[in-house]
């Protein structure tokens, strides 16, 4: 009898055209696969920008040769169009291809109805950070409240097809030196049962625009009403809650408090931006209109802080972590405004973005930990992890671990991740030590309330001007 060769993994690839997608993972991921003979194909890109566009494929190579290859369907988003349209033709682009899976690498404010069609078919869904974001979710209470209400519907969703993978592909999770500081934390515990009891999260962003840069859109831009906390920041939220859980003694719940926000429209009132403004606009190879951002880019979060109180069952305070996001930072930029930028060739990049954090954290009396970076978005990073333990407990002193090449030479990458998650999509066994690292719905849980709690913040600090407003969260 002859033998057939397996059906291709057939995939929906929602927001194809940006950076992420198509030039650092899950594309470069999908052709690698297809090198080693696995049968993947995606069907069909979903993207208000067109993927055979040649002025874009100019730029990304890899988006270049899949669509040669595997000369995906292109579905363009309506502009305004509602949920139901947008079901409706996701619908019927469903019954032609048969998708495995959807990735989800969208604006964060569009991946809902994605997610909320694709779990209510069954679907796999890997779905890049954060989960849930809502327009608007800076500055008015109401659309940040939706944030928490979707990610439960979501949720609901997913337990109601137990067979289904809704998968979070954070490189954090995964990452060797994030690795050894869970492990570390960890060993304390078991030991000693040693809860965290204090901990700080300090990040840099180094995010700097040129004030009619603001009006740019695509991923992560300003133009929705959200701003900072929507980047990178659900990363740093993420390790904070795993290492709590991992050793979180008596906690049951957690007070969230506002300590600082400060808003698009704050930071270009004071005229810090223009020394560097001034010296970019000479590099420019295009021009912007000068900025008459709309109220909603001048209320979106910009820096912040955030104490999180950690109470038990008697609201007893058993320590305190904190979290604060900078992006009015060091900037590494030298470059102005490009024609890709002004033409929407590419999603806009933040040119001269830093990587630069500190993650201090400690176990009562008996244990320090503390995780350091200091490097410019593009460089070869390199992350310090450095720890001290009571010597009744351990006689070595300070040890520091120092970890090359962080990202890419990680055990585990996020290319690794996307991998895994098709073959599992495909019903075939992934690599214990990928999955093992690959975060799911459920597990997300805690971060998303965090994550959800500090819009809630953000819009109250606003709407009802009250200076420092808190909010409690029950841990699952």
């Amino acid at each position: 009898m002859p033998s057939h060769a397996p059906r291709p993994i057939s995939v929906l690839l929602v927001g194809g055209c940006g950076h992420w997608a198509a030039a650092e993972n899950h594309i470069p991921a999908i052709l690698a696969l297809q090198r080693n003979t696995t049968p993947v194909r995606v069907a069909a890109i979903c993207d208000p920008r067109d993927p055979y566009n040649p002025a874009l494929l100019a730029h990304m190579p890899d988006l270049d040769t899949l669509v040669q290859r595997d000369k995906p369907a292109w579905i363009k988003p309506r502009p305004g169009g509602t949920p139901d349209r947008l079901e409706h033709r996701l619908q019927q682009a469903h019954q032609e291809h048969r998708f495995d899976a959807v990735i989800v690498a969208c604006d964060p404010v569009a991946h809902y109805p994605y997610l909320k069609w694709a779990t209510d078919q069954g679907i796999h869904v890997l779905c890049d950070k954060p989960i849930v974001c809502v327009e608007d979710a800076a500055w008015n209470p109401e659309r940040a409240s939706e944030i928490h209400h979707r990610f439960d519907t979501l949720l609901r969703a997913h337990r109601a097809h137990p067979g289904q993978l809704f998968a979070v592909p954070l490189r954090r999770r995964a990452n060797d030196a994030f690795l050894h500081v869970g492990e570390l934390i960890r060993e304390i515990h078991d030991d000693h049962k040693q809860p965290l009891t204090m901990g700080r999260i300090d990040v840099a962003g180094g995010h700097f625009r040129l004030p009619e840069e603001y009006a740019l859109g695509n991923a992560h831009g300003y133009t929705h009403g959200v701003g900072a906390l929507s980047f990178s920041s659900y990363h740093y939220l993420d390790e904070l809650t795993r290492y709590l859980l991992l050793a979180r003694g008596q906690i049951s719940a957690l007070r969230l408090t506002l300590q600082y926000v400060r808003r698009v429209g704050d930071h270009l009132a004071t005229g810090q931006n223009d020394a560097l403004a001034a010296l970019l606009r000479r590099h420019s190879e295009a021009d912007l209109p000068a900025a008459d951002l709309a109220e909603r880019v001048l209320l979106a979060e910009m820096d912040f802080g955030f104490t999180v109180e950690l109470l038990d069952s008697q609201q007893r305070s058993h320590g305190v972590l904190t979290y604060t996001f900078t992006s009015n930072s060091l900037s590494n930029r030298t470059v102005g405004t490009l024609a890709r930028d002004v033409q929407d060739d590419v999603a806009f990049r933040e040119k001269g973005r830093m990587s630069q954090y500190v993650i201090d954290l400690h176990q009562g009396n008996l244990q320090h930990v503390r995780l350091t970076k200091n490097d410019a978005v593009g460089e070869t990073y390199i992350i310090r992890v450095e720890h001290r333990r009571n010597p009744l407990i351990s006689g070595t002193g300070r040890l520091e671990t120092v970890f090359e090449n962080a990202h890419t030479g990680s055990a585990v990458t996020p290319r690794d991740i996307t991998a895994a998650f098709l073959a599992m999509a495909a019903g075939r066994t992934a690599r214990a030590e990928v999955t093992d690292k690959i975060a799911f719905l459920d597990g997300q849980t805690l971060t998303h309330r965090v994550y959800a709690a500090m819009y809630q913040l953000i819009a109250t600090s606003h709407h009802d001007a009250i200076p420092c407003p808190s909010i409690l969260v029950d841990l699952p």
